[in-house]
């Protein structure tokens, strides 16, 4: 399932040698909130690599897929209700053996969601 123009639209775009940052509004009327959970929707943790995976496949304009996740860390929950507008930060962008090797940030003006290390391909 692509999350992109879906789940989540990207509302701003930059970028600058190996690093690049996306400014996305999360949906929080899609389907996956009112799963998880009703009434007190959270963005899901597979959701938030489906992003960082979706965002890597548009910079490098071809399907990337998750090889290896060294390092995710949770660091406060994204509710799409109180925080619809994220900046997604890419940086570290570079070829490894297997894939392309990456750091990403999910962050607002309020806090810091998620970090995390991993590989795609």
């Amino acid at each position: 399932m692509t999350l992109l123009n879906d789940f989540f639209h990207i509302t701003a775009a930059s970028s600058e040698g190996a690093a690049a940052t996306y400014t996305i509004a999360l949906n929080p009327e899609h389907t996956i909130y009112k799963a998880h959970f009703p009434g007190n929707p959270i963005t899901p943790g597979v959701c938030q690599v489906a992003i960082v995976e979706e965002l890597m496949s548009e910079r490098e304009g071809r399907p990337m897929h998750v090889a290896h996740i060294a390092n995710i860390k949770y660091m406060d929950i994204i509710v799409p209700t109180t925080d619809p507008t994220l900046n997604v930060e890419l940086s570290r962008i570079r070829e490894v053996e297997g894939g392309t090797a990456l750091q990403a940030v999910l962050r607002n003006d309020r806090s810091t969601f998620t970090k995390m290390s991993l590989t795609l391909h």
